[in-house]
């Protein structure tokens, strides 16, 4: 494949974007599997673990709520923006009432609104509205995250 081919493939995840995503997986597994460990010294610190894990599963979906704004913004169609527009607003809401409700039903919902936004990011890349690697990465955080988020529901913590 030649320089100019590969600048057109878009289905090559680029390397900063994998970087990134596989980096921003790190906190997912950490408040996960800390508290597998079961260290001693963590015990005290459990419930900032799980109350860390859950505001950075907060932060995340408003994170990919914020991919939605940005299509919402270049898109022209002005039916297809507004559902970009209102779809973006939607995973910081609903991460935030998962913020407030007690365990285990905080994580339930978390995982439930990672799996969505898995699968509406897939089907923005199958809409032609996101380049094919965005999919490709998707799914992979996708399984990363929610694989955190059921272990540490698993797990009771």
């Amino acid at each position: 494949m030649t320089r100019d081919e590969s600048a057109l493939d878009d289905r090559r995840i680029p390397a900063v974007a994998l970087l990134l995503g596989a980096g921003g997986l790190i906190p997912f597994v950490a408040g996960a599997a800390l508290p597998a460990f079961e260290i001693q010294a963590l015990a005290p610190w459990e419930g900032i673990i799980r109350g860390a894990l859950t505001a950075y599963a907060g932060l995340i979906a408003s994170f990919l709520g914020g991919v939605r704004w940005g299509l919402g913004l270049r898109d022209a169609d002005p039916d297809r923006s507004a559902i970009l527009l209102i779809g973006s607003v939607i995973p910081s809401l609903v991460a935030w009432t998962a913020m407030i409700l007690p365990p285990p039903h905080d994580l339930t919902l978390l995982i439930a609104l990672f799996l969505v936004l898995g699968i509406a990011d897939v089907r923005l890349v199958a809409r032609g509205e996101a380049p094919r690697w965005f999919g490709t990465l998707r799914l992979g955080l996708t399984v990363g995250v929610v694989g955190s988020l059921v272990l540490a529901l698993a797990l009771g913590r």
